[in-house]
This record gives C-alpha cells, structure tokens and sequence, in this order.
C-alpha cells in the first residue's frame, strides 16, 4: 500500500515539474518576445532580427525576423538583400512598399528602366521613389530619342545618382547635334533643338539663325510654286509666314487671285 502511495506521490510531483517547466518556458519565450520588441522599437534591426530568430514560431516572431532584416539590409541602401525579406513580409507593416521599392531598385541596376519607372511610379510619393522614376524615364528617353522628355526627366530626378551630369552631357550633345543639323541646312530639325537648350551655348541666337534660314528657305519654296503653277501652296506658306520679308503683301496678292478674303483668314 505504501509503495502505491509513494508511486503516486511521485507522479503527481514530476507532473508538477513538467507544468512547472512548461509554464516557465513559456514565460521565458514571452519575456525574449518583448525584449526584441522593445529592441526593434529602439531601431536596432539587426539585434532585432538575431532576437527573434531565436523564437521560432512562437506569436509573429518570424514575420518579425524576416522583417527586421530586411530593414537591415534596407538601411544599408542593400536593396537587392533586402528584397527577398520584405517579398516575405508584404502585408506587414510597410513591407509592401519596401518590396516595391526594392524591386524596382533591382530593376533599375538591370537597366529594365521602363519596367523600373512603372514600379516607382506605382510608390507615389514613398522615399525618393518620383526622383528614382524621373530617372528612369529620362535613361527610356534617351534610348527612343526624345530629347524634350529626356531633359524634363533628368531635371525632375535633381541629385539622385548622375542625373546632373547626364543632364549636362545631353545638353551638349543636344547643342553639338543642332549645329550639324545647321550646317546640313536641315534648318527645321536644328531650330527645334535649339530652342531646347534655352540660353545655354547662347542657344537662343543659333535658333533665330536657323528660323531666318527657314523662312527663306520657305519663301524660295513659294516662289517655286508660284512658278509651278499652285497658287494655292504658295499662298499657305507665305501667308504662314507673316511677318517675314513681305510675305504678308505676297499672300494678300495671291489671295486676290484666288479669290480668299484676307479678313476670313
């Protein structure tokens, strides 16, 4: 009988120890919870991510691991590392955005520039995320040859990486493609160039150059329709051209002919 007494007296007290280290363990995973809490509330990611890698699957630790290294990595301006971590944890916290921003670094660096601005775009204003865009629509800008699009571009994203001296560099490329143009007296094409540089390589003379060249190039077309026998062209370029020469009185004669009222026009 005592034997029975004391075997049960044994139970019970090991399955007291049991609960005892059950519930003490517990406590002990709450208590380290907490501290990495208050640790990732003091910005110490890294310390934070240690802390709750640790924890396994206890609450949110892992999401919170995962997390707070991709905050390490993010603040390292590592955007490619941080990537993967916030691809894990984008619908918590900011992790959405972060993963965005990191994708489209990453694409960025690839030169998937039209793909990147998308990205950037999509981010509003998050971080740097419209100067990040302007940039990569500028680098899209100067690939397909758009000149206008790409110097609006490059001034918008302001500092962010070598946007300035790109800028810098297409204005002059822009300055040395116009003069050419002028010297082929492809007269239009280097006007509009010019008038893109505004008072830079004195620009704005260089592009009245090339207006006046025009128009007289023009006004010679007019004349050789008059001669060609179509009124009706060389009325529309000279009465276009008003204000040059005498265009003005040359349209209003040929109007006559054609019998258009000048004041309609």
């Amino acid at each position: 009988m005592r034997n029975k007494m004391t075997l049960k007296r044994l139970a019970a007290l090991l399955l007291v120890g049991l609960l005892v280290l059950l519930t003490s363990g517990c406590g002990n995973k709450e208590s380290a919870y907490n501290k990495a809490l208050a640790v990732f509330a003091e910005g110490d990611y890294a310390q934070a991510a240690t802390a709750f890698a640790r924890l396994g699957d206890y609450l949110q630790a892992e999401t919170y691991a995962a997390y707070s290294q991709g905050l390490t990595y993010y603040n390292q301006c590592d955007y490619a590392a941080a990537e993967p971590y916030f691809e894990q944890t984008r619908g918590f916290m900011y992790g959405n955005q972060r993963y965005s921003f990191c994708h489209a670094y990453v694409l960025e660096t690839s030169e998937s520039f039209a793909e990147a601005a998308e990205w950037y775009l999509a981010l509003g204003e998050f971080e740097d995320a419209p100067s990040r865009a302007a940039y990569c629509q500028a680098r899209v800008a100067v690939e397909a040859g758009d000149y206008e699009a790409a110097l609006v571009k490059y001034a918008e994203a302001g500092g962010y990486r070598d946007a300035e001296e790109r800028l810098d560099k297409l204005n002059f490329e822009i300055y040395e493609r116009a003069s050419a143009l002028l010297d082929a007296r492809e007269y239009e094409q280097a006007f509009l160039l010019f008038t893109l540089l505004g008072d830079r390589y004195n620009a704005g003379e260089y592009a009245r150059t090339a207006k006046n060249y025009l128009q007289e190039q023009e006004y010679l077309r007019a004349e050789q329709l008059i001669k060609d026998g179509d009124l009706q062209g060389a009325y529309d370029i000279f009465h276009a051209m008003e204000g040059f020469r005498d265009a003005a009185t040359r349209a209003e004669e040929l109007g006559a002919q054609l019998g258009i009222d000048g004041t309609a026009q």
